[in-house]
Formats: C-alpha cells, structure tokens, sequence
C-alpha cells in the first residue's frame, strides 16, 4: 500500500486527562483561521503518506516566523516560488510511485481497467480512496465528480497510468491537502460556538501532536463521530502521545522557542582557530543532532519542563563527545537508548549544550548580552530589548596595554555606563553565568588566563537571587512560575497556530496552574490543551 501511516510503538502511559470546563454560555473561543501547512507538517505528510519514497526534492521557501514560530496562520500567505515548488515536488512523488503498470495496479487497487466501464469503476474508486486519504476527509460529491472526471480524460488522452500519475500530482497540489480548511456547519450562525467538525478535529490533533497527517484510526474515529466528547478526544491524544511520531512536537516546538536552530546559520559554520581549530560545518550539524536526541529521548518519554533545564543525559556523536570530554554514543540524530552522563559539574540541560551556547554566540568569542537576552526572551516571555541606535555593536577587544582581562571584564567595561545598566543589568545578570563556556559550547575554568566568574543576577522573576554557573541558574528557572507560565504561553500559541486573545487569559493561566501543580509534566500539558476549549470548539465566522 503507497498511502499509509506508520505504525505505533509502545511508550509511558500517560495521567488522564483533566475534566473540562462545561460548554455553553460564557464558554470563550478565539478565532480558527485558516491554516496552511508549514514545510516540516508538509514533508513529514508526504513521507508517511509515501513511506520508502527518499526523494531528492527542491528547498521550500522559508515559513514566516512570528513570536518564532513558523505556524502562525497571519503569516502563511503563499507565493509565486513556492506554488511551482509544490508542482514540482507533487510531480515528483506522483512519479517515483506510479514507475510502472504493475505499480499502478497497487496504488489504485484494480486488477484491470482494460473496459470503459473498469476503468470508471477503477478510476472513481482511486480518487474516493486516496483523495479521503489526503484532503484528510470524504470528497464531497462535487470533488469525487471533478476528480473522477479529470482521471478519465486524461486516460483518453494518454493512457490509464498516465492519468492516475496527473490525477495524483493534482490532489497532492490541491489546497484541500496543502491547507486545513474547518466547516462551520450548515445550521450555525456567525460567532456559534460549537464543537469542531471530526474530521478537522482529527487533523487539529496529528497537525499539532504528530506534525503530520491523520491516521487511518483518527479517520475512523471522525467517521464514527467520536472526535468530539471531551473523553473522545483524551483517548485519541493518550494514543498519539504513546506513538514515536510524537517525538516530532517536542523537537518542533522546542527549536523554535529556544532558538535551536541558530545553530544552522551561516554565521555557526564556522568559528576561530583560537575558539576551537576542528570546528566545522559537521560540528554545527552534530550540535544540533545531540539536542534534537536530548529533547526526543527525554521528553516524549514522559520529561518535565524541569527535566529540559537541568538533565545531565546525552547522546553525544564522535564530535560532540569532543566537546564535552565525554565517551560517544550515537551516530545520528536519531539516536535513542539510555544514552550517558555528562559532568556533573559542567552540563544540566539544553542551556549548557552546543546548540543553544555556539547558536547565541559569535564566531571568535561569546556575548553574554545576546545569550541572557535569549533567555529572558525564550524563557521567561520577557519583551526582546533592542540596543539604542547608537550603541557599539563590535564585539569589545582589551587594550593591548591593559593586560589581560576576561570576556566579562571587557563587556563590565563596555556596559558600565548608567545609560546601559537600565538593561544590561538584566541581560548580563544571565549571560554571566553563562561564562564558564566558550563560543565553542566547550566548558572552561580559565578565560585569557584569569579564572572565570560565572557568578550572576536572576532579575524579573519569583526566584530572583544571585547565582554562580549555569547549573545554579537551570535549576532555579527549572522551578520558576513565570518559566512554566511561559512555557503554557508559548505552548498554546504554537497549538492553536496565533496568540492567545485577551478573553483566553484565564484559560492559559489555568493551564498554567495545572502545568506547574503537575511538576512541570509536558505530555499532560498537552493533554490539557487539546481538551481546552480553545481547540475542541469552534466559533463559526
């Protein structure tokens, strides 16, 4: 079979979910725009849909990013270059997977279509089939008509494999697959709420926890109409958590909060002889790989948000075992098993590995500014703070008569004026504690021959304090409110594709409540959001 799904795996059985607030009057549902797929639920579809197909396909163009997330619906506007990338690669997959006659015979399920009346038969049967299988719902009578009608004239034209080949490229190019539209229902009036139609529901939930299309259980269930009870939709979601496509969400979200993917930028492919002489675009490719395997491992197994910030498990390749001074365990960035250890007293979470220290650093040295300001950003959802249009940018350098000074000394100096303090002495309160790594991610005691003083200020939070290193700073923000509070935030601001509106903030801070009550459980917190209001009902525009 060419369209199909990949089949589940066993993993931690998820707390049940929450009871849900009661539908009805005061109930409170932002808008569900329409929604485009982005380029990872795009390709991740085409290579479920089309398992054994490694195609060579050509580059999409970037997604939008807003608040750093490349789903958000206002930014999804399509463009002349990535409609003809979405020609080529339809035409490409209708290609490898109709080479031949006997081929053909497999995907449309016919034995014969040597007949007017076979090839009728055999055509309507392929567009109902596999049209249901990627527009993720029933055609519509107009649709099975079009399509079917498409087929058989260009088997007049051409031939029957012929045919199938374009009438395939042509579903993989309409937007009812490249698009997630959701029916308000025939009865509904402008802003009723209701519960979301089954089948949008079921690509509400693959679309968010799978980053992928439904499965045929998802379908069956929205056949069935069983997408809609609350309970419904828990049962669906605790089987999607325990599916290893479930890893695919947390890499997702988690680069895209945290800024991981820095690390593929240009500027990262390389860094200073004095840095670290063996870095190389294979190091940038390694550093991303072993944060993809620490989140993956660790948090589609049932991790805490804590879990994130202060783990000590790795599963370092050769070149990240040679930054972290550790033995290597993986090959790829599909590695799993138990994985190892870092130091104890070097390494405690996603803050102290390469992608996120090399990703917010500089080719010849680090900034601490630009790595605190990451984190007040990403962490504690605190406005970015952009430097005055007069401010020296340059990376600051000793003067050569001062005698040696560390890192820090030289930004102390360059930030010491009262114009700056007013938001260096938040940036550089985090960034500081950061110093005892280099722009390499490599773990240091000694800085241009001083020791490091890693010591720094938590500002603008409920742990403020002062801090010494980046394990003393992961383990406080890994029990902060304002961090899970966040974290809740951006979570469903990912899940529903915008920002939360104004009449939603008592529903995120309940979120949130239940987040940190759980301990930080993330599986659970996603169980709490497709439970939410927010994403099982719809209000009809």
């Amino acid at each position: 079979m060419v369209l199909a799904c990949a089949p589940p795996s066993s993993a931690p059985k998820l707390p049940p979910a929450p009871p849900a607030p009661p539908d009805g009057a005061g109930v409170v549902v932002g808008p569900a725009p329409l929604r485009r797929l982005t380029n990872h639920q795009y390709l991740n579809a085409l290579h479920d849909l089309f398992p054994g197909q490694a195609l060579a396909l050509p580059d999409l163009p970037d997604d939008a990013l807003v608040a750093g997330f490349d789903n958000a619906a206002e930014a999804q506007q399509p463009s002349d270059v990535r409609i003809a990338r979405y020609e080529a690669i339809a035409n490409l997959y209708a290609e490898a997977v109709t080479p031949d006659a006997p081929a053909v015979r497999a995907l449309v399920g016919c034995d014969s279509w040597d007949t007017p009346d076979a090839s009728a038969a055999c055509a309507s049967a392929f567009v109902a089939r596999t049209g249901t299988r990627l527009f993720r719902r029933p055609l519509t009578d107009a649709e099975q008509q079009r399509f079917t009608q498409r087929l058989l004239a260009w088997k007049d034209a051409i031939d029957f494999e012929g045919a199938v080949r374009l009438t395939l490229s042509a579903l993989l190019q309409a937007p009812q697959f490249l698009y997630r539209p959701e029916p308000d229902g025939a009865s509904t009036a402008p802003g009723d709420i209701t519960p979301v139609d089954p089948y949008a529901m079921a690509s509400r939930l693959s679309f968010f926890l799978w980053q992928s299309v439904p499965d045929d259980a998802l379908l069956a269930a929205a056949a069935r109409d069983q997408l809609r009870a609350v309970a419904d939709i828990a049962g669906q979601a605790r089987r999607m958590l325990a599916d290893d496509r479930s890893r695919r969400v947390f890499w997702d979200f988690h680069r895209q909060w945290l800024g991981l993917d820095r690390i593929d930028d240009a500027e990262h492919a390389a860094r200073t002889p004095e840095v670290d002489a063996g870095w190389g675009e294979g190091t940038q490719a390694s550093a991303g790989a072993e944060s993809r395997s620490l989140i993956e491992n660790l948090l589609a197994g049932g991790g805490t948000l804590a879990d994130l910030l202060t783990s000590r498990r790795a599963w370092p390749d050769g070149e990240m075992a040679r930054i972290y001074g550790s033995p290597a365990v993986a090959d790829d960035a599909a590695a799993t098993g138990p994985g190892l250890e870092l130091s104890a007293s070097e390494r405690a979470g996603i803050f102290t590995r390469v992608a996120f220290l090399a990703g917010y650093s500089h080719r010849g040295g680090t900034s601490p500014p630009l790595r605190g300001n990451a984190i007040r950003m990403r962490l504690l959802c605190a406005p970015p703070v952009s430097p005055p249009p007069d401010a020296d940018l340059s990376t600051p350098v000793a003067d050569p008569g001062a005698g040696p000074q560390t890192n820090r000394m030289l930004f102390e100096a360059r930030t010491r004026p009262a114009a700056c303090q007013g938001c260096h002495a938040q940036l550089n309160g985090l960034g500081f504690g950061l110093e005892n790594y280099d722009a390499a991610g490599a773990f240091r005691t000694h800085d241009n021959g001083l020791p490091v003083d890693a010591s720094g200020q938590i500002h603008g939070t409920d742990v403020d304090r002062a801090f010494t290193g980046a394990i003393d700073l992961s383990q406080a923000l890994g029990r902060s409110r304002v961090v899970h509070a966040c974290a809740t935030q951006q979570w469903v601001r990912y899940a529903l594709g915008r920002a939360a509106v104004d009449a939603e903030a008592p529903l995120v801070q309940a979120l949130s409540a239940r987040f940190l009550a759980s301990g930080g459980d993330l599986r659970g917190l996603l169980m709490d959001i497709v439970t939410a209001p927010s994403f099982r009902l719809r209000r009809a525009d």
